[in-house]
């Protein structure tokens, strides 16, 4: 298979695909940060998002206009284009914190998993604690977001793409029927009860987590809260395969340059003459290229063309708008990208918080579950990616009008962010930023001539102009001309 991503989160409050919480009922509350375990460098996930009871009064007459269950049909394509771009800035907004607060060289994690975490969590929110959800998530559609986001899902890459969702429940804990029955309409989320024996709770609450990433993740919990009230498992599961495969024949060692000064050795996937569709962005300097999976899916790469970048800037550069380029043709172009084998896991309560949704970890209005009042102690997230050759072999009409083409290149040689997109509505559903694709090997200092940002050795090359800036060979890039490719502009 050419790509494999594994999601998981907790949530404390239902089960979602993807994101995952555990809600716990305590007759006094501990400190947050004494509860929370954090930090993506520990080897296994703390334990889920835990839902407690608390004694704190919500406040606030935000009421609900529609109730989610009075939102039927499919969305409209207005509706559908404006949940794309939602998704989109809450997207940016996410990943840009969890970079600024990510030590690893690597990032990866499923906005549409924590998403659909927070619109499950919204089928029980009211008043202010309802309002901060819908603002962070930037939903114009109010309470008929989970139905929308259930609905859109449900459409996704078919046969490639998979959700599965589990409501593990204390017994005699009292959850609101209409909540367990929505959850399960809209999220898969099947309520089952928990023995009461940890033990045994744990074992299976891991093999379901197990078998619903298809063994990707193990021993997700290592433990089980005693006052575990309300646990919600969500797995996210894709499979993408090229539609054009690269020929592991091709694949060879070759230099991944970290930054100016120094280079890892990488297993690089080749392919002479790929189906891609990819344009420049000019300020700032930005390659973005689109490789196509079936299933109407693609891998997106963002690279800078220089290495001074972080992923807050590179993402204020983006929006749905310049990603979503339907009229955009592929053009048989030369292509390089490394093999990758991604994992990070994480607490979100710190980044939610600064989202705006410190009101959730403190005195939530939860009413909508359950009478008792509850907090949310935790928001577990783990995704993993596998990027090889193997993919669906294109079509032989493709190869024949590519043979009759000039040939460009798109070199992925160099730090990038990436997107995992649906192609028709440019939804966000993986999201990630590649500095090192093998921590693991010892850097190597490279020569004056090999920096990609030698700008002295290039001027002296064959370059061609761009705007008022020449591009040279040892930026590994050709753009297309205006008449092959539609130019978008930059965001202002």
């Amino acid at each position: 298979m050419a790509l494999l991503l594994r999601g998981l989160l907790l949530l404390g409050l239902s089960c979602l695909q993807g994101p995952c919480l555990v809600f716990s009922a305590a007759s006094a509350m501990e400190p947050l940060d004494q509860q929370l375990m954090s930090g993506p460098a520990q080897e296994k996930l703390p334990p889920l998002i835990l839902l407690k009871l608390g004694n704190q009064e919500p406040s606030g007459h935000f009421a609900l206009k529609k109730a989610p269950r009075d939102c039927k049909g499919a969305p409209t394509p207005e509706e559908t284009r404006k949940l794309a771009q939602a998704m989109m800035a809450f997207t940016t907004d996410l990943f840009s914190l969890v970079a600024q607060r990510g030590t690893s060289p690597n990032l990866i994690l499923s906005p549409l998993s924590v998403a659909l975490a927070l619109s499950h969590l919204a089928l029980g929110a009211q008043n202010q604690t309802l309002q901060k959800l819908l603002q962070v998530l930037h939903a114009d559609s109010g309470p008929c977001l989970p139905h929308l986001l259930s609905h859109l899902c449900q459409d996704l890459g078919p046969g490639a793409f998979r959700l599965a969702a589990r409501m593990y429940l204390q017994k005699g804990f009292p959850i609101k029927e209409d909540f367990l029955e929505q959850s399960e309409q809209l999220f898969g989320a099947k309520p089952v009860s928990l023995t009461g024996r940890k033990r045994d709770d744990l074992v299976n609450i891991n093999q379901w987590v197990k078998e619903a990433t298809e063994g990707k993740i193990e021993d997700f919990l290592s433990e089980l809260p005693d006052d575990t009230v309300l646990l919600l498992l969500n797995a996210i599961h894709f499979q993408g395969f090229w539609r054009s495969k690269f020929d592991p024949s091709l694949t060879q060692r070759d230099s991944f340059h970290l930054n100016e000064e120094f280079t890892v050795p990488v297993d690089m996937m080749q392919a002479r003459t790929y189906p891609l569709r990819w344009f420049l962005l000019e300020q700032p300097e930005i390659q973005v290229a689109h490789f196509p999976f079936k299933n109407n899916m693609s891998f997106v790469v963002i690279m800078p063309t220089h290495f001074e970048w972080n992923v807050s800037q590179v993402l204020a550069n983006l929006s749905w708008d310049i990603l979503h380029q339907p009229l955009l043709r592929e053009k048989p172009t030369k292509v390089q990208l490394p093999k990758l084998h991604l994992k990070y896991q994480l607490d979100l309560v710190a980044t939610l918080s600064q989202l705006g949704l410190q009101e959730l970890f403190q005195a939530p209005d939860l009413r909508g579950i359950s009478d008792q009042s509850l907090l949310v102690s935790s928001v577990q997230h783990q995704s993993t990616l596998e990027l090889s050759e193997a993919g669906v072999e294109a079509a032989a009409a493709t190869g024949t009008a590519m043979s009759r083409m000039s040939l460009s290149s798109f070199i992925v040689n160099r730090p990038f962010v990436f997107f995992i997109l649906e192609d028709t509505t440019s939804m966000p559903l993986f999201v990630g930023s590649v500095r090192n694709p093998n921590p693991s090997a010892q850097w190597e200092r490279k020569e004056q001539q090999d920096s990609p940002d030698d700008r002295d050795s290039f001027l002296n090359q064959k370059a061609f102009p761009r705007g008022d800036k020449p591009f040279g060979p040892d930026l590994k890039l050709a753009p297309p001309s205006e008449e092959d490719y539609p130019q978008p502009n930059s965001p202002k």
